[in-house]
């Protein structure tokens, strides 16, 4: 999903503009984070490379690159695109097939938003099941106010296998996850809905995002690897 870079630069330059005026893997090497049953393998180095379902010289990878750690947990940071990753403090950590977004501490231009985490996917539940959870985070220094983040999800479906570009992926869970984020500074509102396909030691086949509840993109997994 990229529930990290493209969501992270959209809270930054809504609350700062605002306040401005391989396959070669085997099971038992792949620690997949907290194991190698993780249906999203997180761990530095692992890659997965999507393309456009509609255009193939559009391209999306979600490469592992570093972790930061908060409260005692450590989170994966997929690497940035186009972004000074210095500058973003976001992270994503499975436990127990719950998956957390961290929202770091960010400062910038005399403004500085306040941490958090919230569930960003809940692959415990049973097809149709629902959850919901939320944060608000404070905005100080030269402006004040609130971020606030509502993430809200469901399991679509749960497959045994799927073709994607070519290649047969097997147990496939479909999972879609809905984040609004609600600035009280700007009183402006972002709606962005995931809808991603995860398979089971191998991580994200594909990915849906809507924007708007209108334009919408998608992407299909070509090539991964995992360390």
């Amino acid at each position: 999903m990229k529930i990290n870079s493209s969501y992270f630069l959209l809270l930054l330059i809504s609350v700062f503009t605002a306040c401005s005026d391989s396959d070669n893997i085997s099971p038992d090497e792949n620690s997949g984070g907290p194991s190698s049953n993780s249906y999203w393998p997180l761990k530095i180095g692992n890659q997965w490379d999507l393309v456009n379902t509609e255009d193939n010289t559009d391209k999306m990878d979600y490469f592992v690159h570093k972790t930061l750690v908060h409260d005692g947990k450590t989170y994966f940071q997929f690497k940035p695109i186009g972004i000074e990753d210095d500058d973003l403090t976001y992270g994503f950590r499975e436990e127990n097939g719950i998956f957390y977004d961290l929202h770091g501490v960010m400062s910038h231009n005399g403004i500085t938003i306040s941490a958090g985490t919230l569930i960003s996917m809940n692959l415990n539940l049973n097809v149709g099941q629902v959850w919901k959870d939320e944060i608000t985070l404070d905005v100080t220094g030269v402006s004040s106010g609130t971020v606030k983040h509502i993430n809200e999800g469901k399991i679509l479906d749960k497959v045994d296998n799927v073709t994607i570009n070519g290649k047969n992926y097997k147990d496939i869970i479909k999972t879609e996850t809905k984040k609004t984020i609600i600035n009280s500074i700007s009183s402006y509102t972002t709606v962005i809905t995931y809808e991603t396909w995860l398979s089971k030691g191998i991580g994200i086949i594909f990915e849906k995002t809507t924007y708007a509840e209108s334009d919408q993109v998608s992407y299909g997994l070509v090539n991964y690897a995992l360390k």
